[in-house]
């Protein structure tokens, strides 16, 4: 195989974000797009010169694919995955990989069944200003003890988008705020046990607005390091945060999104700027996988492992006590 054959599922914004990475990327040729918006689907077709589908399972059938990128809101997953991994298919899939833990236990059961590579899209992960990091808390950090991440952002669209609809994006925490749980996970350990309150204060009479404004997630993680994550869609433009804070016993880190770390030491400290493209990085080690059979960075277990986090928080919410994972 000297290139990878893609196809699309899903032609909206984050397809054509990938599409405008992999365009640039010599072992891959995009070949097919779906999507169940023809007109969409055309309009990428004609944009990067691929065939264009309504019905990806159509795609899937006719097209001799080695991978897809499924792109589509977390409301619109269904069987895909399991029908793209029983045809042999590697796949890439975008974050929240699903709304609920049995599909994506199912997704996760049919990939290691049939033995294709997966990845999923935490592109925070691939940030070098974030991998620096990373590699100071493991060599020099020593025992981690607190860590507070933020996701303060704005409503997203207009009264019309799934995003506010918590039946078909999850709410804040799910959709967004995953990348803030997926990093906690990463940099930190894994969670052992989680209390949350979340709720909607400000945004009650907003139409159409089923999700929480304002959460906040206290966590103790296997490494007894503790966590607390708060994320709200009621932050001003220039008020918008996404970052984190990490102590540990030699080094306290502060992560500015993926654009810039600060490593302070007990005299000084480092500034270090990420001057990659974590999504075009993410594009081309997948891709590097299937060529050369490597292991994926970011398989499909970890998508499960993030959502299972999220979803013990709203769990927490719920019961007004603790949850253990």
């Amino acid at each position: 195989m000297d290139k990878v054959k893609i196809g699309f599922i899903g032609a909206g914004g984050i397809a054509n974000h990938h599409a405008s990475k992999i365009i640039n990327i010599y072992e891959a040729k995009m070949v097919s797009v779906a999507d169940i918006v023809f007109d969409k689907a055309k309009s990428f077709a004609e944009r990067y010169g691929l065939k264009p589908y309504n019905d990806w399972r159509e795609m899937l059938d006719k097209e001799d694919l080695h991978a897809v990128w499924i792109c589509i809101p977390p409301y619109a997953h269904s069987d895909e995955v399991m029908r793209a991994a029983e045809k042999g298919i590697n796949i890439f899939i975008e974050k929240p990989i699903a709304l609920n833990l049995d599909l994506a236990l199912k997704m996760k059961e049919a990939v290691e069944k049939a033995g294709v590579k997966s990845w999923v899209g935490y592109h925070f992960r691939q940030a070098y200003s974030i991998r620096y990091a990373k590699k100071m808390l493991i060599e020099e950090g020593g025992q981690i003890g607190l860590a507070i991440g933020r996701w303060w952002g704005g409503v997203v669209g207009g009264p019309s988008h799934w995003w506010r609809r918590k039946d078909k994006s999850g709410g804040q925490i799910i959709e967004q705020a995953t990348h803030i749980y997926d990093l906690a996970r990463f940099l930190v350990g894994e969670p052992e046990r989680v209390y949350a309150e979340i709720d909607t204060i400000m945004f009650k009479d907003l139409e159409n607005f089923t999700i929480e404004d304002v959460a906040t997630t206290i966590v103790r993680f296997k490494n007894k390091a503790i966590g607390v994550i708060t994320n709200t869609s009621a932050a001003k433009r220039d008020g918008h945060r996404v970052d984190m804070e990490i102590i540990a016993k030699n080094l306290q880190i502060k992560l500015e999104g993926t654009g810039r770390s600060i490593i302070y030491r007990d005299r000084g400290h480092l500034e270090v700027y990420s001057k990659n493209d974590p999504y075009f990085d993410e594009d081309r080690k997948f891709i590097q996988c299937i060529l050369r059979d490597l292991e994926s960075e970011v398989p499909i277990d970890e998508g499960v492992k993030t959502l299972r986090f999220g979803l013990a928080a709203i769990e927490a919410s719920l019961r007004g006590g603790v949850v253990r994972l």
